[in-house]
């Protein structure tokens, strides 16, 4: 989305981006989703299509004529007998913003965008719906938002600027897009739309055996960026995992400890013996990985662990991180089902569900 921004703006394209910030009941799509709207009322994008639609298109236009941004409003509701495939019984508010590439920001911020979404970055963009009590801030002021500070913005009030930084550390936290009043000193008010791109999850799967193959088929439908290593280069191979966005051959611990590893980074240890997998675990103990899953036996699991806590040091809060042995309890016994349980673990870390995994929670 961001990429056809900048192009157009390039182009000296006058545009509206129109999106979706918050929603009441049953809606077409989510809150972020986005649609473009051109001068001449082409669009890219969606925000559900319909009647609904074609009113946001409508106003775009104008938009793009009075370069005022607009907030409008969806109501997705009709007779219940009705059929229509936009009707959903839902409402969602839409903030359309006109973006030029000769007013203010616009082309350094799609290039920003651009950039981040091309390299799988984490930021925040947080945008101003509407303000009260502010000399300095009027609707559609935007920051962008990385490592806690602004890198590109139009929001010249410091103490709003705070508050923005604030509440983007807690939306990156929580990974979700949210419309949210902010209240400042004197009695002022900001609405702001806080749009989070999450960093690029990516799953290492070190071992590449049978276990492997139906792994990553699975890592990839769920949209991880998904490493394989093996010290064997008869199976760390590309005809072996098309599918794999890397696959390196080399000592697995090693090549493991080489890797830059992030809060989104996920770590399948399913090697082909445990005097594999435990130097491999050593190395990403102590790392800020999101998931660390380690295959094998209960009993297995419980001696590795004890080692490690009575011989290296190993703290045990460090350990109980470590989902082993690895997988939500499912009874799987092939390669496939092991790899769903795997990879439903996967899931679970990331959204917070409640299904139980086989992990030890008492080691000692």
């Amino acid at each position: 989305m961001y990429q056809q921004i900048r192009q157009l703006l390039k182009e000296g394209e006058t545009l509206a981006v129109t999106t979706i910030v918050s929603t009441l009941g049953s809606t077409p799509r989510e809150v972020g989703a986005k649609m473009i709207v051109t001068a001449s009322g082409e669009i890219l994008g969606t925000i559900g299509g319909g009647c609904g639609e074609a009113e946001v298109r409508r106003r775009a236009v104008e938009v793009i004529r009075s370069r005022r941004p607009e907030m409008v409003r969806v109501e997705l509701l009709d007779d219940i007998e009705s059929d229509s495939p936009a009707v959903c019984g839902g409402v969602l508010d839409t903030f359309i913003d006109p973006w030029s590439k000769d007013a203010g920001i616009a082309l350094r911020l799609a290039e920003e965008l651009y950039e981040i979404s091309e390299a799988g970055n984490a930021a925040v963009l947080a945008s101003v719906l509407a303000s009260d009590g502010f000399d300095d801030v009027t609707p559609g002021g935007k920051c962008l938002v990385r490592n806690g500070e602004v890198c590109c913005g139009n929001i010249p009030n410091q103490e709003l600027l705070a508050a923005i930084l604030k509440e983007a550390a807690v939306r990156q936290e929580h990974e979700d897009c949210l419309r949210v009043t902010l209240e400042l000193s004197g009695g002022r008010m900001a609405e702001v739309f806080f749009e989070v791109m999450t960093a690029v999850r990516k799953v290492v799967i070190v071992g590449a055996g049978h276990l492997a193959i139906p792994l990553v088929q699975y890592t990839k439908i769920l949209g991880f960026h998904t490493t394989v290593i093996d010290d064997r280069v008869i199976f760390a191979n590309r005809e072996r995992f098309p599918d794999a966005d890397e696959v390196l051959a080399g000592d697995m611990a090693e090549t493991l400890g080489g890797l830059e590893i992030t809060p989104q980074t996920y770590i399948v240890l399913i090697t082909r013996g445990h005097q594999f997998d435990e130097p491999c675990l050593r190395a990403v103990i102590h790392s800020s990985a999101k998931y660390i899953g380690m295959i094998g036996s209960r009993r297995r699991v419980k001696a590795c662990f004890i080692r490690f806590r009575d011989e290296e040091g190993i703290p045990e809060e460090l350990l109980s991180r470590v989902h082993a042995p690895i997988g939500i309890d499912i009874n799987a016994e092939s390669p496939e089902e092991i790899a769903l349980a795997i990879a439903a673990e996967l899931v679970k870390v990331r959204r917070g569900g409640d299904a139980i995994s086989k992990k030890i929670f008492d080691f000692f």
